[in-house]
């Protein structure tokens, strides 16, 4: 709590038109006295704070001018968690300290507790802040069945805790980890960069970077098709446009030329989106434009079709992964398959597309 009384016996007096002498006077102190209380030299008794708070009409609270936080576990755990993403270490400690004696057993508080600590930590270079962080993330394990406020699992803990391996010189035990909660590759991208970087074991870091590739690559298409259909949806068919171009020509710095892989039906779905777009836009030549690229890829894969990552850029792996799709078996079929679904909101797509079959 943090009280505020010398700033607001100051502003209550000037409020209402008073000098300090005639506060003085009402009060029955001396104007020094007035003064060392609006300057903080001194504070008034408490009998003299509740004759000031009757005098100017208002509560012995709003006087003092009290802040009295809210301590509630939540309240707590989204102040530590604002802390850490603001990167406020001052008083790390002691608002862990506070935190975890009103709350040791509540997931979120100690969750962000030991999050606060390592980001102290790792950024201070401090030792204390890393081991008590490690305490506090092995202890928020156990605890983490219990329903939290934000998007918390297991793996986010698991990412922590190997990073706090990683600083205390622990690089094996950092690494085992990551591979021991590597469920569904979440971690494929970080055990690749460890073992190329820090362990220099370059064969082995191979697969974990080559399937961390594809995924990524897989995922960015999904969330810029997502961003896309959130901008037409407001009638940016700007943003969506430059979303869907920047995420073809992306997707094309991966193709390796003169061959074919599942990234070119990626290719094909983001060439119909920009004809799409651009019927939105009404640009009819750029629709034609887009839709004649699409179908050039989709004849060029159809001669030889291969869904395999085997010919994607920089992916290395043994047993190269396959990928599988609801568009059609063909990559002509993607095409006719979207413009048909989407036929009723881009009918000119859908009619120039038709136009294009029957010209070949």
């Amino acid at each position: 709590m943090k009280s505020d009384i010398s700033e607001n016996i100051k502003l209550f007096r000037k409020s209402r038109n008073f000098t300090q002498e005639q506060l003085a006077e009402a009060m029955g102190v001396s104007v020094g006295a007035v003064s060392k209380w609006e300057n903080g030299a001194s504070a008034p008794e408490l009998s003299l704070v509740m004759e000031l708070a009757d005098f100017f009409g208002t509560s012995v609270d709003s006087l003092l001018g009290y802040k009295v936080r809210n301590n509630s576990a939540a309240e707590t755990a989204e102040r530590l968690r604002i802390m850490r993403s603001q990167k406020d270490y001052t008083n790390a400690f002691s608002e862990v300290e506070k935190a975890v004696q009103k709350f040791p057993n509540n997931f979120d508080v100690v969750y962000q507790s030991g999050g606060l600590l390592y980001f102290l930590g790792l950024e201070k270079n401090d030792r204390k802040a890393v081991l008590k962080s490690k305490e506090l993330l092995e202890h928020a394990l156990t605890l983490i069945d219990q329903p939290h406020a934000h998007n918390v699992g297991k793996s986010d803990i698991y990412d922590d805790l190997s990073g706090i391996c990683f600083l205390l010189g622990e690089d094996e035990k950092g690494l085992d980890m990551l591979k021991d909660h590597n469920e569904g590759g979440v971690f494929d991208a970080e055990i690749g960069y460890e073992l190329a970087s820090s362990f220099k074991r370059y064969k082995e870091a191979l697969p974990y970077l080559s399937d961390s590739l594809v995924r990524n690559l897989t995922d960015l298409f999904k969330c810029v098709i997502g961003f896309a259909n959130v901008y037409s949806s407001r009638g940016e068919f700007e943003k969506a446009f430059d979303a869907v171009k920047t995420c073809f020509e992306i997707n094309e710095m991966f193709r390796i030329p003169g061959t074919v892989s599942y990234l070119d039906k990626g290719s094909i779905v983001l060439l119909v989106a920009c004809a799409q777009i651009c019927e939105s836009m009404n640009d009819e030549k750029s629709v034609r434009k887009y839709l004649a690229e699409a179908k050039k890829v989709a004849e060029n894969f159809d001669k030889n079709p291969d869904d395999s990552a085997a010919n994607v850029k920089f992916y290395e792996k043994d047993v190269p992964a396959s990928a599988a799709d609801d568009f059609g078996e063909t990559a002509a079929d993607t095409i006719e398959n979207i413009v048909k679904w989407e036929k009723e909101e881009y009918p000119k797509t859908c009619e120039i597309w038709q136009e294009m079959k029957q010209n070949v």
